[in-house]
């Protein structure tokens, strides 16, 4: 059952067809009935007592200035889930069930005290969470320096050097959000367990980086000078423009999802397929398709604000993205447990065990967590 339906029901906005889909799930079973009147009850009642617009504020701050993603909030309220934990809001997107017990053996944070480490062109390396505001190192005529809220930035005053381009590369690890401003005045936002490379200086007709994992782009306006994104399974061109890349090597996927202005999108490979995307789309490559859909823009870059969203996504995916922040493996012992849908919003600096818990009360699974050598792992069962 869409939860969705089921506000409409309590609202009385159902269309002919979907009170006929109601109907029939609510006549189903006593369980269906009783979940009906649990979640008629919360909605009713939590709606008078708690103020909307601060509970919102608080979960919702930044995510999107153009593309709010209030209208939802409602709908986990409904779901007696708004939690002072930190978990924003939850609902399981498919039939909940009776809560079951949850085995758990270790509370698992991120774990951010790994570093942050900027690869300089001669090789040499600079571990960034180490360093005081100020200059952190220079090359040739470039000074790279850190500001107060963590930030580095690159002198882009400094006189053109002539010569072969000069590389760096920057690594953001599990548990950290990093920010750069590269030379060209470009802001990017790095997620957890990414690469960039890009050139210490931007030369000719051209601006190109490297890209493996997960980036937010405010490409600085150069019309005489394009920007690429390049990943291993494809590239994004602009001239100036805000978008959200996300290309881990591992997901075996492309994504990128536009904000503002517009860019062109393209697979490698021996096709070369490529589409030209309008703010709210999104563009997502599997190797075998190049397909395009609207989005909610907000959503997908949710994470630079320390947030995880998922709207009626499996489980599996669902943990695959956490586990880049909290750095774990995850095990299901029965493969129709991946499947399991929900919808919801993480705060990223709350324990795992927090949504893991959630999870358990909503579904007929239990978790367990056990640390193997120097790696934690997720079991996930019935």
């Amino acid at each position: 059952m869409d939860f969705k339906l089921i506000i409409k029901k309590i609202n009385d906005t159902l269309s002919p067809e979907e009170a006929s889909i109601f109907a029939a799930w609510y006549n189903e079973s006593d369980s269906n009935r009783e979940y009906f009147e649990r979640v008629k009850r919360n909605y009713e009642n939590d709606i008078e007592y708690i103020n909307l617009g601060e509970a919102w504020k608080s979960i919702n701050k930044r995510i999107s200035p153009k593309r709010n993603l209030r209208p939802y909030y409602k709908y986990a309220v409904a779901a007696a889930v708004v939690l002072l934990i930190g978990i924003g809001y939850f609902a399981q997107t498919t039939n909940s069930v009776p809560s079951v017990n949850v085995e758990k053996e270790v509370i698992l944070t991120n774990r951010s005290e790994n570093d942050i480490i900027l690869t300089l062109a001669d090789g040499s390396k600079v571990v960034l969470n180490d360093q005081k505001n100020g200059v952190v190192a220079s090359q040739e005529n470039v000074v790279i320096t850190k500001d107060q809220d963590g930030q580095i930035s690159y002198d882009d005053k400094a006189a053109p050097h002539p010569g072969k381009a000069q590389y760096n590369t920057l690594f953001i690890p599990h548990g950290r959000i990093f920010q750069v401003k590269l030379p060209d005045g470009t802001k990017v936002w790095l997620n957890s367990k990414s690469y960039l490379k890009y050139p210490v200086e931007f030369v000719g007709d051209k601006r190109m980086v490297t890209l493996d994992g997960e980036a937010y782009f405010e490409v600085a306006k150069n019309p005489n000078s394009p920007f690429t994104v390049t990943t291993r399974s494809g590239n994004v061109t602009v001239l100036g423009t805000h978008f959200n890349v996300n290309a881990y090597t591992e997901d075996q996927s492309f994504v990128t999802t536009l904000d503002e202005g517009k860019v062109e999108v393209s697979e490698t490979g021996k096709d070369h397929a490529s589409v030209v995307l309008t703010p709210g789309q999104q563009a997502l490559s599997d190797k075998s398709s190049l397909k395009v859909k609207n989005v909610a823009v907000g959503v997908y870059s949710a994470w630079k604000d320390g947030k995880i969203y998922f709207e009626n996504e499996n489980l599996k995916n669902i943990l695959t993205k956490m586990a880049k922040w909290y750095d774990f493996n995850v095990k299901f012992e029965q493969k129709s447990l991946e499947q399991i849908k929900f919808t919801g919003l993480v705060l990223k600096d709350q324990p795992l065990n927090d949504f893991l818990n959630i999870i358990s009360k909503t579904s007929n699974i239990k978790y367990k967590i056990n640390k193997v050598n120097q790696t934690y792992e997720v079991t996930v069962s019935k």
